[in-house]
C-alpha cells in the first residue's frame, strides 16, 4: 500500500526536479521510490495534505550536497493550480534571520557592538528605553530581550477582539502605519523589566534593527540586503517590493477555513525587517546553503548563541537554537495572515529543511510543523528519533495502548528515541486536542506530567486539556501548579482568571 501511494502522489502531484527527457513516468516513480529523501517528502506530504484546512505544501531540502524541491496539491481550492518553482510566498519572520545576518555582518564590519545602546542610533530624546539606569542595548533587541512591545501601535489592541475580519484590519494599520508613527510610539513606550532579562517576542524591535542597520551603513535596508545576502547566496527571486509581474506569482492566502487573506501591505513603508520578504522555494534552498556554509565568519557570527532561555534552548542574532547531545541547529517560523513557513538549518548534519504552505493561523502551524518534524526524524543521519511520532499512530487508534507502547520503548530502547525533550508529548497532546480527542489529549498530558514534574509547561498543557474538557477545577489546580513553577507564565495567569469568572457566573 505505502509504495502504491507514493506512486500516485508522484503521478499527481509537481516536483520540482528536474524531469529527464530519458526516462518515462514508471522509471522515475521507481527511482522516488528508492530515494530515501523523496519517500519522506512524499509521505508527510500526504499526512499534512489530509488536514482539510490545508491545500498547497512546497517542500526543500538540501541534504548531501544534492536539491529537493517539490510541490503539492492547489493554491487555490477546486482550481487546480498547484505551486511551482516561481510562485513567491510571504516567509513573514524568517525575514528576521536575514536581518540577524545583516546585523551579523555589521558588528564584523565594527559598525555595530553587542553591547551598544540602541539610542546611540536614535536622533532624539528616548530616556523611556531604560529600566532602572538600564538601557536597551544591540544584543537584546536581536534576542527579543528588549521589554519592548510586540507589533506596532494599535495592533495589540486589535489582538484582543476576537473577529473574523481581524486580519483585515491588521493590514489596514499597517498599511497606513508611517515611520513618524513609528517614532512616535518608540517615545511612548514604559519598560516594565530590566532589558535582557526576559524573552519577549518584538516585531516592533526588529524593525528597528532595520533602522539601525540603514543608519550604520547610509544605505537602505532592500540595498543592504541585496549587497551582503541576496548576491552572495545566489537569491534573485525573494523580494520586499513586487511589480506586477511578481505579484502574480504571489501565492493567496487562506485561513484555516478558507477564507482569502490580506497580503502584507505594499509598499512597505517601515523597513520591513520584521517579516516583509516574499521569496520561492528554489531561493530558500540557496538561502539555506549559505547559512551551513561553514567558512562563512558572517553566518558563524549570526549563530552565536546570546541569550539562553532554557537549559538547551538559545536565541542568536534573531534565530532560536535548539541544542543537545547531536549538535545545535537553527530554526524559525513565518507566520502571516495567509501563509506558514517553518526554515530549519543543522550544520551537523550538513543539512536544511523548508516548508511552506499558503494558509494562516496555529493549526495551519501545528501542521506544517509536523511535516518539518517528519521529515527531519526520516532523515537525519544518526541520533534519537522522535518518540511522538513513533506511538503516534497508536495513540489516535488506542490511547492506552499508544501509552502502554511509550513506556515499552523506553524499557526496551532507551537511546533509540528521544525521551528527554518535553515538546515530544506536548504536540502529540496538542494533535489530539486539535482532532477533538480531549479525554485521548488528557491522558498524554498527564504522561506528560509524570514524565517532567518539575516543568512548568507540561501542567499549563494539562490545565487545557482539562478545561477543554470543561472540568475547570482540574483546570484551575494545574494552571496553579504551573505558575507555582514559573511565576512568569502569562498564559497560566490569563486562564486562571478566566476560569475563575466561569465559576463565579
Amino acid at each position: 500500500m505505502k509504495s502504491k501511494l507514493i506512486y500516485i502522489l508522484f503521478i499527481i502531484c509537481i516536483s520540482g526536479c528536474k524531469k529527464a527527457t530519458t526516462k518515462n513516468d514508471t522509471e522515475l516513480a521507481q527511482e522516488t521510490q528508492n530515494n530515501p529523501v523523496e519517500v519522506s517528502m512524499d509521505t508527510n506530504a500526504a499526512n499534512f495534505l489530509k488536514d482539510s484546512s490545508v491545500t498547497a505544501l512546497s517542500i526543500g531540502i538540501y541534504k548531501d550536497d544534492k536539491t529537493y524541491i517539490k510541490h503539492y496539491g492547489e493554491i487555490d481550492r477546486s482550481k487546480g493550480n498547484p505551486p511551482n518553482d516561481k510562485t513567491l510566498f510571504e516567509i513573514a519572520s524568517i525575514t528576521k534571520t536575514l536581518t540577524g545576518t545583516l546585523a551579523a555582518q555589521a558588528v564584523l564590519d565594527g559598525k555595530l557592538n553587542l553591547d551598544d545602546d540602541i539610542r546611540k542610533y536614535l536622533d532624539g530624546d528616548y530616556k523611556n528605553l531604560e529600566y532602572e539606569g538600564q538601557p536597551i542595548l544591540i544584543k537584546h533587541i536581536l534576542t527579543h530581550t528588549a521589554s519592548l512591545p510586540s507589533n506596532n501601535k494599535g495592533i495589540n489592541e486589535l489582538s484582543r477582539k476576537n473577529e473574523d475580519s481581524l486580519s483585515f484590519k491588521f493590514a489596514e494599520v499597517e498599511g497606513k502605519y508611517s515611520k513618524d508613527l513609528y517614532f512616535n510610539y518608540l517615545k511612548e513606550i514604559t519598560l516594565d523589566t530590566v532589558p535582557g532579562t526576559r524573552y519577549r517576542y518584538s516585531n516592533l524591535g526588529a524593525n528597528l534593527m532595520g533602522h539601525i542597520l540603514e543608519t550604520t551603513y547610509e544605505k537602505s535596508f532592500s540595498t543592504l540586503l541585496d549587497e551582503f545576502v541576496f548576491k552572495k547566496a545566489g537569491m534573485t527571486n525573494t523580494k520586499m517590493n513586487l511589480n506586477e509581474e511578481e505579484h502574480s506569482r504571489l501565492a493567496n492566502g487562506y485561513d484555516d477555513k478558507g477564507n482569502q487573506m490580506p497580503h502584507f501591505p505594499m509598499p512597505i513603508k517601515l523597513w520591513g525587517a520584521a517579516g516583509a520578504l516574499k521569496s520561492s522555494m528554489p531561493d530558500l534552498i540557496k538561502y539555506m546553503q549559505f547559512q551551513l556554509d561553514n567558512s562563512n565568519a558572517v553566518v558563524q557570527e549570526s549563530h552565536k548563541k546570546i541569550y539562553q532561555e532554557d537549559n538547551d534552548e538559545w536565541v542568536g542574532y534573531f534565530w532560536r537554537v535548539d541544542e543537545n547531545k547531536e549538535g545545535a541547529f537553527y530554526h524559525h517560523h513565518g507566520g502571516m495572515f495567509g501563509a506558514n513557513t517553518y526554515f530549519y538549518v543543522y550544520p551537523e548534519y550538513k543539512m536544511g529543511i523548508a516548508v511552506t504552505t499558503n494558509v494562516g493561523g496555529g493549526r495551519a502551524a501545528s501542521v506544517l510543523g509536523e511535516v518539518a518534524d517528519g521529515l527531519l526524524d526520516d532523515l537525519k543521519p544518526f541520533g534519537e528519533k522522535s518518540i511522538s511520532r513513533a506511538i503516534s499512530n497508536v495513540c489516535f487508534e488506542d490511547v492506552d495502548k499508544g501509552i502502554q507502547y511509550y513506556h515499552q520503548l523506553k524499557k526496551e530502547n532507551p537511546n533509540g528515541y528521544n525521551f528527554s525533550n518535553e515538546n515530544e508529548l506536548n504536540v502529540l497532546g496538542y494533535r489530539l486536542l486539535r482532532k477533538g480527542k480531549i479525554k485521548a489529549a488528557i491522558k498524554v498530558f498527564t504522561l506528560l506530567v509524570a514524565e517532567f514534574p518539575e516543568a512548568s509547561n507540561p501542567y499549563d498543557s494539562l490545565g487545557e486539556g482539562y478545561f477543554e474538557d470543561k472540568n475547570y477545577e482540574l483546570s484551575l489546580l494545574n494552571y496553579k501548579k504551573s505558575l507555582v513553577l514559573n511565576p512568569e507564565n502569562d498564559n497560566a495567569k490569563m486562564m486562571i482568571e478566566r476560569i475563575n469568572n466561569i465559576s463565579t457566573k
